[in-house]
């Protein structure tokens, strides 16, 4: 029998992912979502190409918790990211200018070719959750967008554990 051809393979590989998410969760609660200390903070994943049981993997989608008093990591990356503020007040500095921030509010980092760096602050009393989206066009332009993607500076939770 023949190896199968690239092209054959495009077809299995979508019957594989229909069936995936035929048996994939629609309904994602929070307590689905076990909480991550990253470079960037602590992060709830709701939605990654890396995990089996959202039916879809067209977005990134996670909750980033920063503590009281504290930061997020700061990112060099390409853009096109949306943060909304659950809870919590602070600001962003992105590209080096600050931008005040409070429950409610929605953080919308441009898409810019020669890529954006920004860092969250904690400014107000308790901590801040955000939800934090963007598209997963990782087999077209690749999980750096095109530019590239680099913690420039970790979170300080992460920080101490990890030193």
């Amino acid at each position: 029998m023949a190896e199968p051809t690239l092209y054959d393979r495009t077809f299995e590989e979508s019957r594989a992912e229909r069936d995936r998410r035929a048996a994939a969760k629609n309904l994602i609660g929070r307590e689905d979502c076990e909480p991550e200390l990253n470079r960037m903070g602590t992060m709830r994943w709701y939605l990654h190409p890396h995990l089996e049981t959202p039916s879809t993997r067209a977005l990134y989608f996670h909750e980033l918790e920063i503590p009281q008093g504290s930061n997020s990591g700061q990112l060099y990356c390409q853009g096109g990211i949306l943060h909304f503020v659950l809870v919590g007040s602070g600001h962003t500095v992105l590209d080096g200018r600050a931008h005040e921030w409070e429950e409610g509010d929605v953080i919308a980092v441009p898409i810019k070719e020669s890529g954006v760096t920004y860092q969250h602050f904690n400014t107000g009393v308790g901590p801040t959750r955000m939800l934090v989206c963007w598209a997963n066009l990782d087999s077209a332009i690749s999980p750096e967008g095109g530019v590239a993607m680099e913690v420039l500076e970790p979170c300080p939770e992460w920080q101490a554990q990890n030193s």
